[in-house]
């Protein structure tokens, strides 16, 4: 249940962020937390290197690159800065991970 909760508030918060980030340019991001949560040796929780970068959690967002890459130097090594225009809109990004529905049976 709180691994549920948690991931509905990431997916607000980078939805939200991806909106008030229109104007802007590079996005800090970080790849989503593993589920159920898990934590490493350090007591971090573990992120899913898996998911595609589109899914990630957008964790800063910046007016130019320098400003970006100046807070990633501070980040664990899976955090990364992204261009904003080289990332599919959010309905394209939504729709690509979409699976289809199912045929309906026939009788």
């Amino acid at each position: 249940m709180i691994g549920n909760n948690l991931m509905a508030n990431l997916r607000m918060n980078r939805d939200l962020a991806l909106a008030a980030s229109a104007a802007l340019t590079w996005l800090l991001m970080m790849p989503p937390p593993k589920m159920p949560p898990t934590r490493d040796t350090h007591g971090n929780f573990e992120v899913n290197m898996t998911v595609p970068v589109t899914r990630w959690l957008v964790y800063g967002t910046y007016r130019n690159e320098a400003a970006c890459r100046g807070d990633l130097k501070a980040k664990p090594s899976y955090f990364m800065c992204v261009d904003q225009s080289s990332l599919p809109s959010r309905s394209s990004a939504a729709t690509a991970h979409t699976p289809a529905a199912p045929a309906p049976k026939t009788r």
